[in-house]
């Protein structure tokens, strides 16, 4: 899913994606209202010669307004914009395929991006951020698994709408500044498994990466951690291609009470100016002896 402040990334990605894969995959990507024309144009010259084509916001929005047609509360979430745009996706595009964020740099060819004993797979965080959950014991109840990043996934399953709009009539969620689409993919989603957060990486706040240097298949660089790494993004393509890599899998892991406690009371002193700084520095050092 690409928008405007993501350009200057995205092309990269594609580009990235390109040198590996076009072989093997055929590339959809998704914009939303403010991609314009020539936006579209740079992307799919990024994407050299591979079989690839737009969808832009307004044809995914036609068809996933029919299809929520008879699940209103659905399409009042999804009307929110924001991250709850990338829950078109799955509306629109017919199972199974493969997803990664335009904020994101190939490093290396990966044969196994499918799960082969889950029906789904998901990257993964350190920490559970899941901002939008109301009715904590109806997650836990679901089996949700914890720690889910939306940032790769791949889905064998069709969109599950019913399920979807029950979870909303449930008063299971609730949407804000806070809330994203990860505790929505992780509760629609739940048979699936992990990717190994070593293979396909994300980046931390504060870090620099010797992107020549690193053993993974592919580096997530969310909230621009990308700028700093920029010099070196540019010079991938020059160099020699690295051979490909056979991604693992981890089983996932179901939510418990004890961290969605844990989680409100971090959300909570993140927005203390008082008590931001030193918790920062916690996970700072958690991070280091990991």
């Amino acid at each position: 899913m690409v928008h405007k402040g993501a350009m200057e990334i995205a092309v990269h990605s594609i580009r990235s994606f390109t040198r590996y894969f076009s072989d093997t995959y055929t590339l959809t990507i998704h914009t939303d209202p403010s991609i314009d024309e020539e936006d579209s144009r740079l992307l799919l010259a990024a994407a050299n010669g591979m079989e690839a084509k737009i969808v832009t916001s307004k044809e995914r929005g036609e068809q996933v307004k029919q299809l929520l047609s008879g699940y209103p509360k659905t399409k009042a979430l999804v009307s929110h914009g924001t991250f709850f745009t990338k829950l078109e996706v799955p509306m629109f595009e017919k199972a199974p395929y493969f997803f990664f964020d335009s904020d994101i740099i190939w490093l290396r060819h990966v044969p196994n991006l499918k799960p082969s004993t889950s029906p789904n797979a998901f990257s993964t965080e350190s920490w559970t951020w899941y901002n939008g959950i109301l009715n904590d014991q109806l997650w836990i109840k679901a089996k949700t698994p914890r720690r889910v990043n939306s940032g790769f996934h791949y889905l064998g399953q069709s969109f599950p709408y019913k399920k979807m709009e029950e979870m909303l009539a449930k008063n299971m969620f609730q949407p804000s500044e806070m809330a994203g689409d990860q505790e929505i993919f992780a509760y629609l989603y739940n048979d699936m498994e992990y990717y190994h957060p070593e293979d396909l990486k994300r980046s931390r706040v504060g870090s620099t990466y010797q992107l020549n240097d690193e053993k993974c298949a592919a580096f997530h660089f969310p909230g621009k951690m990308w700028a700093r790494h920029m010099d070196q993004i540019e010079e991938l393509p020059k160099g020699n291609k690295k051979p490909a890599l056979e991604i693992r899998y981890e089983p996932s892991v179901p939510l418990t009470t004890a961290e969605l406690v844990r989680m409100k009371v971090q959300a909570r002193m993140g927005n203390s100016k008082l008590l931001a700084k030193p918790l920062n520095f916690v996970r700072k050092l958690l991070r280091a002896y990991r």
